[in-house]
């Protein structure tokens, strides 16, 4: 009987040691997100799938998650509790060959990256008497957009500016002002392409008109700003700003190119320009590096400005966006109206008006 008992404490001796040290063996972890850019407040899936792939069970699995702060689950609106790095915890147990994937509906209210860290591990053995402690990093981004200003703060501040388009556009639609035609660049509207005339030269070319004005936009923001109180608050209503502006002059099939001398951090590459264009893609573009918007500037606004100046064309219209004014700005936007011939359109994010 003792020599049993003994071969017995043997046999659980060498299988605790084994377990401990093969336990996470095979096991994986993967963190993968439904949507990299979402609205405020808007749900998503973040799902974890935990897998192990060998044939001996894992009898106690602990996931601590590394979660981004303000996360909140969207079915009971409940924020998902993060003390230091711990995270959200689970436990788990994984059969032999078993995949498990923990699957939560969540959302995020404010403007930003957000960042799912992988997980921290604790596993058991069979015993339950010892445990072993492993770190899995990831790096999952989620970017949450700005909020949009409302539409009547949006219709007070643009006031009729935008809406000298609309009458000019109409003048441009007059077959009357064709003066001939060009090779067509793939940002001029269907409408504007002569199909007679691309048949008959056997290439794409479009309606060449008689411009008092270019009908195209650019929308310039700038982040410096000398408050120090309250600089956050006049940064994001800037961010705000922008998104409503560019997405009212998407409505009305303006095409637009954005400057800014802010930081854009993250996956995107620190750009300071988006081309000039329309459609989904390019509203996308603008809004993703509006949600990864620092407070930091990578230029002084002074000479922000007078590199676009460089670039200016008669007729171009602009729209500045800024956290403040002062009479150095009120200057250089004085500056874009005299070069392009049309009175410059300059919101400050800490007036009512401009």
């Amino acid at each position: 009987m003792i020599l049993f008992i003994l071969i017995f404490g043997v046999i659980l001796y060498v299988a605790e040691k084994y377990s401990m040290k093969h336990v996470l063996d095979q096991v994986t972890f993967a963190t993968s997100l439904s949507r990299v850019l979402v609205e405020p407040g808007e749900e998503f899936l973040w799902t974890m799938e935990v897998k192990n792939g060998k044939r001996m069970m894992v009898p106690y699995l602990r996931l601590s998650e590394q979660v981004p702060r303000g996360l909140v689950f969207s079915e009971t609106g409940d924020p998902v509790e993060k003390k230091d790095v711990s995270g959200l915890r689970t436990t788990l147990y994984l059969a032999g060959n078993q995949k498990t994937e923990l699957s939560r509906k969540v959302k995020l209210a404010e403007r930003g990256r957000y960042f799912f860290r992988g997980a921290t591990v604790e596993a058991g053995d069979f015993l339950g008497y010892q445990t072993v402690l492993e770190s899995y990093p990831e790096m999952e981004e989620v970017v949450v957009k700005p909020s949009p200003v409302s539409h009547g703060e949006l219709s007070l501040l643009l006031g009729g500016y935008l809406g000298d388009f609309a009458v000019k556009n109409s003048l441009f639609e007059d077959p009357v002002l064709i003066t001939g035609f060009r090779e067509y660049t793939g940002r001029e509207p269907f409408r504007a392409i002569s199909w007679t005339q691309s048949a008959k030269h056997n290439r794409l070319l479009v309606k060449q008109q008689e411009c008092m004005a270019d009908l195209s936009c650019t929308v310039l923001l700038n982040t410096e700003c000398s408050a120090e109180e309250g600089r956050a608050e006049l940064l994001e209503r800037c961010f705000s700003m922008v998104r409503s502006l560019c997405e009212e002059l998407e409505r009305r099939r303006i095409s637009y190119d954005f400057y800014t001398n802010g930081v854009i951090a993250g996956a995107m590459g620190n750009w300071k320009r988006v081309e000039e264009g329309l459609g989904a893609g390019h509203l996308e573009t603008v809004l993703e590096g509006l949600g990864r918007m620092t407070y930091e500037y990578r230029e002084p606004a002074e000479a922000f400005f007078l590199r676009v100046l460089k670039g200016v064309r008669q007729g171009k219209s602009f729209v500045v966006v800024s956290p403040e004014q002062n009479g150095k700005l009120d200057e250089l936007v004085s500056m874009l109206s005299e070069r392009s011939g049309r009175k410059a359109l300059f919101l400050c994010a800490g007036k009512e008006e401009a």
